[in-house]
């Protein structure tokens, strides 16, 4: 995956003890580019790890090492995995995505934030479901419409992110061409005998 780097000034260095166990899906409520210039702008105070564009672009803002500032505020939490007195951004991966909260998601853009969910999880050993990838409205109640309005696009993203991709389909005439080679080897030893 191609991850551009554009640089946020907006997060605490490590996660003092902390390490991901969850991520959180966010919509800019604007477009890549403007994300971009406000996450860059330390007095916007605000950042997240990673922002995607309906074009599938991902651009990475914070290192997952480090707590970017994306879900700090708590507010009547829905998430079951939320820990009591703690940021959560010290324990979550941050990712926005380009539109408003009525846009349909491009599949593009769908495309690249399965493969980045998936990879994060992966890399951090976070299950991949319901209570481990959860939106924004799920950590802060006053925001009901982040990700989207319509919340079946976390389901989504977790059943695609899900899915393994299945082993590659034996192809019969790559087998038989070793099968071939294989016994050319073995005639060639019995004549070198």
């Amino acid at each position: 995956m191609n991850i551009i780097q554009k640089k946020s000034p907006n997060f605490w260095i490590g996660r003092k003890g902390y390490r991901p166990e969850g991520v959180v899906i966010h919509i800019m409520d604007g477009t890549l580019i403007g994300t971009d210039a406000w996450f860059a702008n330390p007095t916007s105070q605000v950042s997240a790890h990673y922002g995607i564009g309906k074009n599938g672009e991902v651009h990475q803002y914070v290192q997952e090492t480090d707590a970017a500032w994306h879900a700090g505020r708590v507010d009547t939490p829905l998430w079951k995995l939320i820990k009591s007195n703690v940021n959560p951004n010290l324990y979550t991966v941050g990712i926005e995505h380009e539109g408003k909260p009525n846009d349909v998601w491009a599949d593009a853009m769908k495309q690249s934030s399965v493969a980045l969910i998936r990879e994060i999880c992966q890399r951090w050993q976070i299950p991949i479901d319901r209570n481990h990838v959860v939106g924004h409205f799920e950590v802060f109640s006053k925001k009901p419409n982040c990700p989207a309005s319509n919340k079946k696009i976390l389901d989504e993203l977790v059943a695609l992110a899900g899915q393994q991709t299945p082993p590659p389909t034996p192809n019969p005439s790559v087998e038989e061409g070793v099968r071939k080679i294989e016994e050319g080897l073995a005639m060639i030893k019995q004549i070198i005998n």
